[in-house]
């Protein structure tokens, strides 16, 4: 009941607001929490980090893709390729790009052409593109706690399970889903797992979604995968790619 009168008060107080002519309307700034920082990817060096094209670049493939990595001054995040398989192959690995791709067609399966565009802009210019198993961490080591982050299915993911694409079904059916998994560690000591659906039960999440995360403690490091009930004896079969955002964190 405290709830449903703090919500009426707070209409009524808009409606009030609202009224006011336009000359002496107050124009109020949000409050900024001066213990939060958030990596929103924008600037000259991160435009640097994005390949063009979007597949086999110079960048994200061949010799260059051993060095791909970066960190961000601030909030001491970093992120950039896996390694997994000794580096010969890129991206194709796994890893973390830093992106500018937006491609809003997701009625057609696309291809791994289009590995880097999202559907739709959060607002900002840039945001990083998940491919396959990949971790984010502090590079200094310090514990933080990360507050939230914005997430989305990439244009490449959301067209092939939309729609099929002759290996990966279209995930329209009931009991059909996509799930990022996050697991946060403090060191070696894991300490929480979340995850988020970008799929389920034939549903899509085709806008940016902010995902909380406050409730993993401090971490040192987020290790990102993918799960859906579409696999094959080398796991999923939807293409593992995701795009996140705007990562909130506190400071130590």
């Amino acid at each position: 009941m405290k709830q449903i009168k703090y919500l009426a008060f707070l209409l009524t107080a808009g409606m009030a607001f609202t009224a006011c002519d336009d000359e002496n309307e107050l124009e109020i700034e949000p409050e900024v929490d001066p213990n939060l920082m958030t990596l929103t990817f924008e600037g000259g060096s991160w435009n640097q980090l994005i390949d063009s094209p979007q597949y086999n670049g110079p960048l994200l493939y061949g010799d260059n893709a051993r060095n791909y990595s970066w960190t961000d001054e601030q909030t001491k995040l970093s992120g950039g390729m896996t390694l997994a398989w000794g580096g010969d192959y890129g991206f194709s690995e796994g890893g973390i790009a830093i992106s500018n791709y937006i491609d809003g067609n997701i009625s057609v399966a696309r291809s791994y052409t289009d590995q880097l565009a999202v559907p739709v802009s959060n607002g900002s210019k840039n945001f990083a593109v998940v491919y396959c198993d990949a971790s984010l961490k502090f590079a200094d080591g310090v514990a933080r706690e990360i507050v939230s982050m914005d997430v989305i299915g990439t244009t490449y993911l959301l067209g092939v399970i939309k729609n099929g694409d002759g290996y990966a079904k279209a995930m329209v059916d009931k009991g059909d889903y996509v799930n990022v998994i996050i697991t946060a560690y403090n060191g070696e000591t894991l300490v929480g797992t979340t995850k988020i659906a970008l799929a389920v039960n034939g549903g899509f999440m085709t806008k940016w979604y902010t995902h909380p995360l406050s409730s993993l403690g401090k971490v040192t490091r987020l290790d990102f995968t993918m799960e859906s009930n579409d696999n094959s004896d080398w796991g999923m079969k939807a293409p593992k790619y995701f795009a996140f955002d705007n990562v909130v964190v506190k400071k130590p």
